[in-house]
């Protein structure tokens, strides 16, 4: 979010947001869909996906459900979910204010949602609410600490400006950059008995989904990020000039999952 609560790629245009959303698939639903099969998602169950973008993992949910299973596809903005399934239902949610069914759904998921509100306790309480006893909230979120650029002579200064952008947009509240350390916790702290959680960080080069995430993110975001007084004109400068040059690498953020239940 900006300084003014607006998610800081609301202005950014329809194409090219939704082909930033389907890097974002690429680089990370191999291992979300993995998650969820290890956690037996299965026939019957009744799910709720939180900040579902184009709708990718409630495609897959909606199939391993059936025939007598059903989804909800939840997005602050859900222009990009069309086409899907009948056993899928499309909302507009702000879980930031909007309610959802107490005690309802046998599993809820979100993917980089909470690192973005001001209040992500609030909003992981209501999630953990939405689940019967019994259900399972399994939520995965970012942290930048490890973000570094290589492979290229600005790379230092870069990085080094990297992170105190990140410094500045966590205490702007456009987004917390260390937020995913503290999501197992905030799993137990909520009520919900801590079943796991691991940690992935990708290493990246140009062509690769998890680079070309990277970019489409940085890139796209430079706008509002300057509005919000956290990016200067030659920091973009040099951020262009890294993203056009060959052999560039990047350690990008690290996506921490968790995964806990609801007590009976």
């Amino acid at each position: 979010m900006t300084p003014s609560g607006e998610y800081v790629m609301a202005e950014t245009g329809a194409a090219s947001e939704s082909d930033r959303l389907g890097l974002l698939e690429s680089a990370r639903d191999p291992r979300t869909i993995g998650r969820l099969r290890e956690l037996g998602v299965g026939a019957g169950w009744r799910c709720l996906e939180v900040g579902a973008g184009r709708g990718s993992i409630a495609r897959w949910l909606a199939e391993r459900v059936t025939p007598a299973g059903s989804v909800v596809a939840a997005d602050i903005d859900p222009r990009f979910l069309t086409d899907m399934p009948e056993n899928v239902e499309v909302r507009r949610l702000d879980i930031r204010e909007d309610e959802v069914e107490a005690g309802h759904y046998d599993l809820v998921h979100c993917r980089a949602l909470l690192m973005h509100l001001p209040d992500p306790a609030q909003a992981l309480a209501r999630l953990a609410a939405a689940l019967r006893p019994g259900g399972l909230l399994f939520a995965e979120e970012g942290d930048y600490g490890l973000y570094h650029y290589g492979g290229h002579p600005d790379a230092r200064a870069l990085t080094e400006g990297a992170h105190r952008a990140l410094d500045a947009m966590t205490a702007a509240g456009v987004l917390n950059a260390r937020f995913g350390r503290a999501l197992p916790a905030m799993l137990s702290e909520c009520g919900l008995q801590l079943h796991g959680s691991e940690i992935e960080t990708g290493v990246s080069q140009p062509g690769e989904p998890h680079y070309e995430f990277m970019r489409s993110t940085v890139l796209e975001s430079l706008p509002a990020l300057l509005a919000a007084g956290v990016m200067d004109d030659a920091n973009v400068e040099r951020l262009e000039s890294y993203f056009g040059q060959p052999g560039t690498i990047i350690t990008g953020p690290s996506l921490v999952a968790a995964w806990g239940q609801r007590r009976a």
